[in-house]
């Protein structure tokens, strides 16, 4: 057996509840909460602003960060992580957003214990690589979506990274998290263009958009539901 399955296996347990505040700690930079703030670029902020559903919210930046360029949305955060749904509640408090603009679950994104066709829009930060099976989640994804409906993920990016870009971000934290994340989903699997735009119509969706993000470590995917 190869070492990454290994390292896998001993350090995915470590990332999510043990490791709350370490998260919390790494995605609290400006270029993390811009790249979360993207995600809904194609989302119409309309007069009702929408409903949207922020697959692991971890620490509740990329929904805080949404919500940032989309006053008018709102959101339900899910996380399957006691300690992180914790963390992202102290966020929503500590920017005086209230409990029906950002609503938290714990729940396992694989089974939402949601109503289909109830959200305008599906989005995820750094998620799908870490899931045993991506695909169970996309499809939840699509269930839960209304026709028509955006789904947003920026996830790691198979191509090479600029590492320069990350040097001239002048930041030891971001250094520091970029190289820890890009070690981490070595272990559990990246995103190209065209392995992303498969999964979106694997699971149902269409009209699939990819770019790069984050100096080429990360990837954006953006697709509707049929």
């Amino acid at each position: 057996m190869s070492l990454k399955p290994i390292l896998a296996r001993l350090l995915g347990p470590w990332l999510f509840d043990p490791a709350a505040w370490l998260y919390d700690w790494m995605t609290a930079n400006s270029a993390w909460q811009e790249s979360c703030a993207n995600l809904l670029t194609p989302f119409p902020d309309g007069a009702g602003g929408g409903l949207v559903l922020d697959l692991g919210i971890g620490p509740g930046v990329s929904a805080l960060s949404m919500g940032v360029r989309r006053p008018r949305a709102r959101f339900v955060g899910l996380d399957i992580s006691r300690e992180m749904l914790k963390h992202a509640r102290a966020g929503r408090e500590q920017v005086g957003w209230p409990a029906r603009r950002l609503m938290l679950v714990q729940a396992d994104a694989d089974h939402l214990p949601l109503a289909d066709e109830s959200f305008d829009a599906a989005a995820a930060h750094s998620f799908l690589y870490m899931l045993p099976d991506h695909h169970a989640a996309l499809i939840e994804a699509n269930r839960v979506v209304r026709h028509g409906g955006l789904a947003a993920f920026m996830e790691p990016n198979a191509d090479r990274a600029d590492w320069g870009w990350l040097l001239r971000q002048l930041s030891g934290r971001l250094l520091f998290s970029f190289s820890l994340w890009r070690f981490y989903n070595w272990l559990h699997g990246r995103f190209s263009p065209a392995s992303l735009t498969a999964a979106f119509e694997r699971a149902g969706f269409r009209k699939v958009e990819t770019e790069s993000a984050l100096g080429g470590f990360g990837i954006y995917g953006w697709a509707r539901k049929r």
